[in-house]
């Protein structure tokens, strides 16, 4: 049989989904195919060009369609599918985190919010630099509550006056048990200046 890219990446997000990134191995890929490594060596040289390939996938599954006119909202919206998207699968904050993929999906998601961003009246350099902070926000979140435990599971938190004084004024709660849509939310709203 003859295997196509696409063949090796949706057994690669297979694999993903089964073993996590640090099960992720060309072997296994060839394994979910039920094909020879060389198979799989084909398309992907390595296991950081599978990963590079990986992350370029699941950022072409980000839509980019139906979006809001108002250019504000329409970067809350990209961004919110973004980190959708990487939640879709397991450990895909950190497979898309170790990554830099000059490709179409990856700049198609880009040019929209960096558009947006120009539109909504933002210099040329805050259009980049803050295109660049949404997605290392988003990064940096997705990565931080697909690694931590269920909230059944959390540690319970609790901030003594006498040696944290501000921490205990903001309360556990808010500090470290608030949701991750919530805090989500919170961060792109004060980045895009609306919150």
């Amino acid at each position: 049989m003859r295997w196509t890219q696409d063949d090796v990446i949706a057994a690669a997000l297979e694999t993903l989904e089964s073993e996590g990134l640090e099960g992720l191995s060309l072997r296994g890929v060839a394994r979910a195919l039920g094909a020879h490594l060389n198979s799989v060596s084909w398309y992907v040289k390595t296991k950081q060009s599978l990963i590079d390939t990986m992350a370029d996938a699941i950022i072409g599954t980000v839509r980019l369609d139906d979006l809001p006119a108002e250019p504000i909202e329409r970067v809350r919206v990209v961004v919110g599918r973004y980190r959708a998207a990487m939640l879709g699968h397991r450990d895909g904050g950190r497979l898309v985190a170790g990554t830099f993929t000059a490709t179409g999906n990856t700049f198609r998601v880009a040019e929209v919010v960096v558009d947006a961003l120009l539109k909504a009246g933002y210099s040329d350099q805050d259009a980049a630099r803050l295109c660049w902070a949404l997605v290392y926000f988003t990064l940096g979140l997705t990565q931080e509550q697909q690694t931590s435990p269920a909230a059944a599971d959390a540690p319970n938190v609790d901030f003594p006056e006498v040696s944290y004084p501000a921490l205990a004024k903001v309360g556990a709660q808010l500090l470290v048990n608030d949701s991750f849509d919530a805090r989500f939310d919170y961060g792109v709203a004060r980045l895009l200046n609306v919150a």
